[in-house]
């Protein structure tokens, strides 16, 4: 399975806006609020802890990027306990150092799946991703993502290109 994926960061009336023009596009699903904890130490995948609306998770991801748009090939497992699970990677030497909180409302249509997101000390966002079951398919699916973000009057230049951990990272940093 692959994810093909963008954002772009909203203003507070842009964000308005979004969220009245949702519904009328797509069904919502509900909130979640997702508290990720990451490791840095792995190079070529990307690996995460999830707390999501009290239940555990764990992504591996191998990540790719370009233009703004992100395609990745994603593992997601279910965990009895998120919290014994990052003891256990700490014990194993594999460190979740860096953390980011997403309040988002979801909704859905087919397989696209548009997150309107407030990321603690970053503000608002519209994510939106299309499920791609085949590497062949992420050409196309690139481009319906670029068609929904225009209907939202986003162009690919408004995409972020950045990851949210290396933005937290320059606000930390600052």
């Amino acid at each position: 399975m692959y994810e093909v994926e963008a954002k772009v960061r909203l203003s507070e009336n842009d964000f308005k806006r979004v969220k009245k023009e949702l519904p009328k596009i797509a069904n919502k699903v509900g909130k979640e609020t997702n508290t990720d904890h990451y490791s840095s130490d792995l190079k070529n995948h990307h690996l995460r802890v999830r707390d999501k609306n009290g239940q555990g998770f764990i992504h591996i991801k191998s990540k790719t990027r370009g233009e703004g748009i992100e395609a990745n090939q994603e593992v997601e497992l279910k965990l009895t306990s998120g919290e014994k699970f990052k003891h256990w990677l700490g014990k194993m030497g594999i460190n979740l150092g860096a953390q980011k909180v997403k309040e988002s409302v979801v909704y859905k249509k087919g397989t696209v799946r548009f997150e309107l997101n407030e990321v603690k000390g970053l503000g608002y966002f519209l994510e939106i991703e299309i499920i791609s079951g085949k590497k062949e398919g992420i050409p196309k699916a690139k481009k319906q993502l670029i068609g929904w973000f225009e209907k939202f009057g986003f162009g690919q230049k408004d995409f972020e290109r950045k990851y949210y951990l290396e933005l937290l990272e320059e606000i930390r940093k600052t």
